[in-house]
């Protein structure tokens, strides 16, 4: 049971921060731009970033869909470890590179506790 209800909180906390974060990313407020500006990315890139944040929320919530929740996952993966080290490497404070790696560590929990009814099966897994 215990397993079951961190897996839930950790992927609600999860879709939380990528609906916002993604809702914010495609809505380009003037603090998201100076963000995408001061790591050096272009303004179009966050509205790329955003709906793929929106789809895997999407894709995390949904019933089924196995193998999308793996494609999801991974996209988190890349996406905040590449966060993680445009931070790094404008020399941004600890806060900002490590702000990342948490949400990757409740995601990889996410991740890691989900039910079988969202696991892929068979002899490719």
């Amino acid at each position: 049971m215990m397993p079951r209800v961190v897996y839930w909180v950790s992927t609600v906390l999860l879709c939380g921060a990528y609906g916002v974060g993604g809702y914010f990313d495609v809505a380009q407020p003037p603090d998201v731009m100076a963000q995408a500006a001061h790591l050096g990315y272009p303004a179009y890139f966050f509205t790329i970033l955003g709906v793929w944040k929106l789809g895997a929320v999407i894709a995390l919530l949904a019933p089924g869909l196995p193998r999308l929740k793996e494609w999801a996952y991974a996209g988190i993966f890349f996406n905040l470890t590449g966060a993680a080290a445009s931070h790094a490497v404008v020399r941004d404070p600890l806060g900002n590179v490590m702000t990342p790696l948490i949400v990757l560590a409740i995601a990889m929990t996410s991740w890691a506790l989900r039910p079988a009814s969202r696991r892929l099966t068979g002899p490719l897994v």
